[in-house]
């Protein structure tokens, strides 16, 4: 862990340096790209890695902060959340004001209630903060997230993520059943006033992937030709943490918008650029959960993904015709 964070500190610092020293050759460039329609949003692109690299210093002397500061773990805990919840809020609003992004949330109805297991669409760099501001800061309450190992190479994430009950899981499936066994006890060592989040797909969804998947397992194509806008969930790590429950419903978060916003060839491109970006959530009581075959159940909750992600995907086109 040491040696890790010592290389990501080590590696932000040389960017920060680099990027202050090419300032202005960066700048001059990208408005010059930007006349170019695959080089567009170069500039907002641009603006907001800068952006990153200063939100990932401040973050990081807030975490500095906190743990000089407060000592009790609880209180730490908390102000390590608010630290947390400053961060991603920080990112969100910067690319929402570059790009000029519309968002419009339905279902908040969901937000009411018990803390919950919740299961979100994954389309996107930017979606990876939905669940975060707009269930878990929105209720005021923690949320633990099953997140990919990879991105403990971002420092506040990975000092953030450590410090918070999270999970940070290896998606190669070169040892699946020590992932399920992480994320399980996630969800049962999850306290009344803490909800737990998962990215049922394991990965973002492209058409690409979709396409992928098709070739390199054949025994999934009943499942993709069922939902083409989704990726098929990762039942292994779901249904663990459904066995090990402690009594929490489920939420499930949909959304539409962040399709053309899949990788960085997306902020050169144009493809976040006035986005209207719509969210919908959607809540099963504890109490109407299976108790034990999940698949079925799981399965039929995906049918909804699909139809409410493809709704949602027609209203905005709806609203912005060309």
């Amino acid at each position: 862990m040491y040696l890790r964070r010592l290389f990501t500190i080590s590696t932000l610092t040389l960017a920060t340096i680099l990027a202050a020293v090419l300032a202005p050759l960066v700048f001059t460039s990208a408005f010059v790209m930007s006349f170019f329609p695959k080089f567009k949003t170069t500039p907002q692109a641009m603006c907001f890695i800068y952006g990153f690299i200063g939100y990932e210093w401040i973050g990081l002397g807030k975490f500095a902060w906190v743990w000089l500061r407060y000592h009790e773990i609880e209180e730490r805990m908390r102000q390590d959340r608010n630290v947390q919840f400053w961060w991603g809020r920080s990112l969100f609003e910067m690319g929402k004001r570059l790009f000029k992004l519309k968002i419009e949330v339905t279902g908040e109805d969901a937000l009411l209630g018990n803390c919950a297991l919740v299961l979100c669409r994954h389309t996107s760099m930017a979606d990876t903060v939905l669940p975060l501001l707009f269930f878990g800061q929105a209720r005021a309450e923690g949320l633990r997230y099953v997140l990919k190992q990879e991105l403990r190479y971002l420092p506040c994430l990975d000092i953030g993520g450590h410090r918070l009950p999270n999970v940070f899981v290896d998606r190669s499936g070169s040892d699946s059943a020590k992932a399920i066994k992480n994320v399980t006890r996630l969800m049962q060592e999850a306290p009344d006033d803490q909800s737990v989040l998962i990215y049922p797909e394991g990965t973002r969804f492209t058409r690409k992937k979709h396409q992928q998947l098709a070739v390199k397992h054949p025994n999934l194509k009943e499942q993709l030709e069922r939902w083409p806008d989704l990726l098929p969930p990762r039942l292994g790590g779901v249904r663990g943490m459904l066995d090990a429950n402690p009594g929490k419903d489920l939420v499930f978060l949909a959304h539409a918008g962040f399709e053309g916003s899949a990788d960085i060839n997306d902020l050169l491109s144009g493809g976040w650029l006035n986005q209207h970006v719509r969210i919908h959530f959607w809540r099963v009581p504890f109490a109407e959960l299976p108790t034990q075959e999940h698949t079925d159940f799981l399965f039929n909750q995906w049918d909804i993904m699909q139809a409410t992600a493809k709704k949602l995907e027609q209203e905005i086109a709806a609203g912005n015709p060309k």
